[in-house]
């Protein structure tokens, strides 16, 4: 049987796996991969060239494939069930969900069970710009002060999309406001997410609107500490993006984000998502 040859990035977070594109399907990897997921967070596979068919049969083999049906854009990508990312969109609402990218979030805050996982492969590297950065929840809770914890134990938090939208346009329209939130209408959450496995995280990041029952300066206030704490550099990962790299990240355990760039950069990122496990609660 196959087995992984695994490398850690950091000593907290992400591993690098050095395995050809031929051996990705073979007996027993997807498993391993499964594995290794769960313990560090985020997995690369430096410039294995994944081709779309192979990339979608990986998905597949890892879990139940979430369809791309917000995003979809009606490239042959698309077809195939992947979120193309690029800023070559003529759609607003499709350029928005890209450029909201730039802020850290965690993906599926607007469903009651998140994605599993998502993995991303590079189509086209940036010519500037345009790197993919991770925080780790995990620890960046249990490195919390226990005061802290204990605060947030009771409290819930609103995602929705209307808090990403606020921040790409000073003076949204009402036709705005309404169109976020027939996509992604306001969401309570617990904002400590302790999953099964006894790791805990938070539910934070760039969809969180405010905390129920609290003031919005002092929600606001709140939020904006967390990430703080959980984006600091021990917690986080900077991956800068090379033609055919493939990356997998445990979405429950993680914050994300691009940097930004333009669309004159040339970056085109394929995008599959694995549907979640674990409801938050």
């Amino acid at each position: 049987m196959t087995q992984l040859k695994i490398e850690r990035i950091t000593p907290n977070l992400g591993a690098r796996i050095t395995l050809s594109a031929d051996h990705i399907l073979d007996e027993g990897v997807p498993d391993q991969i499964l594995e290794a997921l769960n313990q560090y967070g985020v997995l690369l596979f430096p410039r294995i060239n994944l081709s779309d068919e192979a990339f979608v049969a990986l998905t597949d083999a890892l879990g139940e494939m979430e369809a791309a049906r917000v995003t979809a854009d009606g490239s042959s990508p698309s077809d195939l069930g992947i979120y193309r990312i690029a800023m070559d969109k003529d759609d607003k609402t499709q350029r928005e969900y890209v450029a909201g990218n730039d802020y850290w979030h965690m993906d599926g805050t607007s469903y009651k069970v998140p994605g599993k996982g998502t993995l991303l492969k590079c189509e086209n590297p940036p010519s500037s710009g345009g790197d993919t950065e991770f925080a780790h929840l995990y620890a960046a809770y249990e490195a919390l002060p226990e005061e802290k914890k204990r605060q947030l134990q009771p409290l819930h938090v609103i995602h929705c999309l209307e808090a990403v939208g606020r921040r790409l346009y000073d003076k949204p329209t009402e036709e705005d406001i309404a169109r976020w939130n027939n996509v992604f209408p306001p969401t309570e959450h617990p904002i400590v997410w302790k999953q099964k496995d006894g790791r805990t995280s938070l539910v934070i990041g760039s969809t969180a609107s405010g905390i129920s029952g609290m003031s919005r300066e002092d929600g606001e206030a709140l939020l904006q500490e967390l990430l703080d704490w959980c984006t600091q550099e021990q917690f986080t990962y900077r991956h800068h993006w090379q033609q055919g790299d493939l990356v997998i990240f445990n979405n429950p355990g993680l914050l994300h984000r691009s940097h930004p760039y333009d669309e004159s950069s040339g970056r085109v990122m394929h995008r599959t998502t694995l549907k979640g496990v674990e409801a938050i609660a």
